[in-house]
């Protein structure tokens, strides 16, 4: 079984003939099938799984094999990724607007940014560049950034 499972994949085991395997913790089991005298493909559908880590136990004749698989929610980082960018053009306006010497209040996660200074709202942008980055590093393959939090003024 693979180590780490998309929510909404769909997955081919073959079990051999008088086994059992069951995926679950001690307190949600997401799946469970027993084969009696033929080898089996089962079908495993994840759409309706939690995220979380689980437990995969596979009985073969008295013989336990048991491994571990990470579920997850790919829909949970594209949210998170949606509101990490939006905080960051809202770093942008107020950076911009304190160059050009306007005053302009923001509340970033419950924080009201009130006349704070330009150091602090770049270190923040750099912070959440940062998270933006490491987030899409993971939803893609590769290790470059996408964002650079450089500011040029005059």
């Amino acid at each position: 079984m693979k180590e780490t499972i998309y929510i909404g994949e769909v997955l081919h085991e073959v079990l051999p003939p008088n086994s059992t395997i069951k995926i679950g913790n001690s307190t949600d089991t997401l799946f469970t099938h027993s084969t009696q005298n033929d080898t089996e493909t089962v079908t495993i559908d994840s759409t309706d799984w939690k995220p979380g880590y689980y437990s995969v136990v596979y009985n073969n004749n008295g013989e336990l094999t048991i491994s571990t698989v990470t579920v997850i929610d790919p829909m949970a980082q594209t949210d998170r990724l949606t509101e990490l960018q939006s905080q960051l053009d809202d770093i942008n306006k107020i950076i911009a607007a304190r160059i050009n010497g306007d005053t302009h209040t923001l509340t970033i996660n419950n924080k009201t940014l009130v006349k704070e200074d330009l150091n602090t709202l770049l270190s923040l942008k750099g912070s959440i560049t940062k998270q933006v980055n490491d987030l899409k590093r993971k939803l893609t393959t590769g290790n470059k950034g996408f964002f650079k939090s450089t500011i040029h003024c005059r």
